[in-house]
């Protein structure tokens, strides 16, 4: 009897890992944009005016998919395009290395206007399968897959099943490229050729690192299964019940303290943060019903007799002083390139950073250690907060403050950022032809 109920339990498959949805953001107008020249550097320059400005309208563009983390790379462009998301949702901005853009190596610095003949031609190479292939000076793509992963699996670890993760133009569309399975070799070309991603221009993807990914959005134009609405009112139920708890938890760490100030503290925080976690539920769950209704209202009917309607591919408009961000238009020449391997590798971490947004902030760029935002008005200071020695770093483009560098792990979410940011600079795929925008992104 025994026997045969293990039988039994051994021919019942493991329970699946649980799926989970990841929105990529590519960052904002970058000063190195401007520059025409390759910058794969951290941090790395900070953003435009109009930087700024895209950055805020990506948060109203996206901010009631009431995602349950912000994640942005090491690279401060990123980070300060996060930061009117980090505002809008209440959500502390985590920073980890692995999402940062594909170093350039040996082509750092040079016109991006050369890339095709260079560096465009790795990342073409690791796009069509061949990944050890190495960009002189740098990772090949192996490493480059691994570290992406090792990030994806630092926030599913993190239990966020609903994230947003602001990264880099090369980056998204390359790590997309290689692990989307739903994707054949002739979408990859069309996508790279004719969408490529410019500044703030987004793509989902769904699945968890054990089982893999398959790719849902890319700015638009949409792939494979969408989610129904049941399965989006049940994730944001998720992301409500782990906010409210969260709150609980500290509401009793607090009482357990036996401080009455802590206490009073704790649950006037709590009330305000778990009235903002069911204002935000809702909100989210209105804005999925609202896109159910038009999306079902825009589909005509069909008969046997007619062609169902298609709607035309979204391209994506790029401005001349933008340039690519990395891999952004690959050719189907430039897919089979193969290129010299360099025996240098780069050594990537997926070390976690916080940053906390602050309200009103002005940023001012700085190399290295922290920098923290002055807030103009009623907004927390920003918090960078590195754990196992991690960069963290908030660029300032015209303000002044200092943000708080602690070794916490604390996820605070005080995150009030209106105008943020002159970040993120990193490559902008203003779009040339193939490569020479599948190079330009880095800058």
């Amino acid at each position: 009897m025994a026997s045969a109920v293990v039988i039994l339990l051994a021919a019942v498959p493991a329970s699946a890992a649980e799926m989970m949805q990841v929105t990529f953001v590519r960052h904002g107008e970058s000063e190195g944009n401007a520059s025409g020249l390759i910058d794969t550097s951290v941090p790395g320059p900070v953003l435009t005016e109009k930087g700024q400005q895209q950055a805020k309208a990506v948060a109203q563009l996206l901010g009631d998919n009431n995602y349950d983390g912000i994640y942005a790379s090491s690279m401060v462009r990123t980070q300060l395009t996060a930061a009117p998301m980090s505002q809008y949702l209440g959500l502390p901005i985590q920073v980890l290395p692995g999402f940062r853009e594909i170093e350039a190596g040996i082509y750092e610095g040079t016109p991006e206007a050369e890339a095709a003949g260079g560096y465009a031609l790795y990342l073409g190479a690791w796009m069509a399968g061949q990944l050890d292939m190495r960009i002189p000076g740098a990772s090949n793509g192996y490493e480059f897959n691994d570290r992406v992963n090792g990030a994806l699996q630092t926030v599913y670890d993190n239990g966020d099943r609903n994230a947003v993760v602001f990264s880099h133009g090369g980056t998204i569309m390359i790590w997309t490229m290689i692990n989307a399975q739903n994707l054949t070799l002739a979408d990859k070309i069309k996508l790279l050729t004719t969408a490529s991603l410019d500044n703030t221009d987004y793509v989902v993807v769904e699945g968890n690192p054990e089982d893999g990914w398959v790719l849902l959005d890319w700015n638009g134009q949409k792939f494979g299964t969408q989610p129904t609405l049941s399965s989006q009112v049940q994730m944001q139920f998720r992301t409500l019940q782990r906010q409210l708890g969260a709150t609980t938890d500290d509401v009793v760490a607090a009482w357990d303290s036996h401080d009455g100030t802590a206490i009073a503290t704790a649950a006037n925080r709590g009330l305000a943060d778990a009235g903002f976690s069911v204002i935000k539920f809702a909100r989210a769950v209105n804005a999925a019903v609202i896109k159910e209704v038009a999306g079902s209202a825009a589909v005509p009917a069909t008969t046997d007799s007619e062609e169902p309607v298609v709607p035309e591919d979204a391209t994506t408009e790029t401005g001349t002083e933008d340039t690519t961000e990395t891999a952004t238009e690959v050719s189907a020449s430039e897919v089979s390139a193969s290129g010299d391997a360099a025996t240098q590798e780069t050594a990537t971490g997926n070390t976690e950073d916080e940053v906390q947004a602050p309200a009103e902030t002005d940023y001012q760029a700085e190399t290295g250690g922290s920098a923290s935002p002055a807030s103009d008005g009623a907004g927390a200071d920003a918090d960078v907060t590195a754990s196992d020695g991690a960069d963290g770093t908030v660029a300032d483009a015209g303000g002044s403050g200092s943000a708080e560098s602690t070794t916490d792990d604390s996820h605070a979410a005080d995150a009030g950022v209106e105008d943020t940011a002159d970040a993120g600079a990193a490559s902008d795929d203003s779009g040339g032809d193939g490569a020479d925008d599948a190079g330009s992104a880095a800058a």
